[in-house]
């Protein structure tokens, strides 16, 4: 039977800055969403969908959790980022006629913030590359 994992045990885990594969999913993750924002710039917001809704508290939940559990500045700046995103998408969605007029300066921002994260997570994997290649000293 498995064990729960500690936030510390969790964080040695999937770090992306010592997990490779963690941040290589990170940088695939970004870069499809950056594109896909890229290609909805000048789209006009879809329509709320109280299913997504769901989807998105639910992915929140989950994002709050791993939050707390990350401890590295870097960890959290991309799980922050991604909290603002779905909560700056569902607002504008919830609410078109107070952020209609603003649509394209929101979708601009979204982007911006979407390639931050890209940014960020490809130090991450630079760097997880880096600590791999690097042996411990011996003692």
């Amino acid at each position: 039977m498995r064990q729960k994992l500690s936030d510390d045990e969790f964080h040695a885990l999937y770090c992306p800055v010592k997990s490779a594969k963690s941040a290589l999913f990170l940088v695939a993750s970004f870069s499809l969403v950056a594109f896909v924002a890229w290609k909805g710039l000048h789209k006009p917001f879809e329509p709320p969908d109280v299913v997504e809704l769901f989807f998105v508290v639910i992915v929140g939940a989950i994002l709050a959790k791993w939050l707390v559990a990350f401890t590295c500045f870097r960890d959290r700046l991309v799980i922050g980022i991604v909290i603002v995103n779905l909560l700056t998408g569902e607002v504008t969605r919830f609410l078109p006629s107070v952020f209609g007029q603003y649509a394209e300066i929101i979708k601009s921002g979204k982007l911006a913030l979407w390639l931050l994260g890209l940014l960020v997570s490809a130090t991450m994997l630079v760097q997880s590359f880096r600590t791999a290649r690097i042996k411990p000293s011996a003692v």
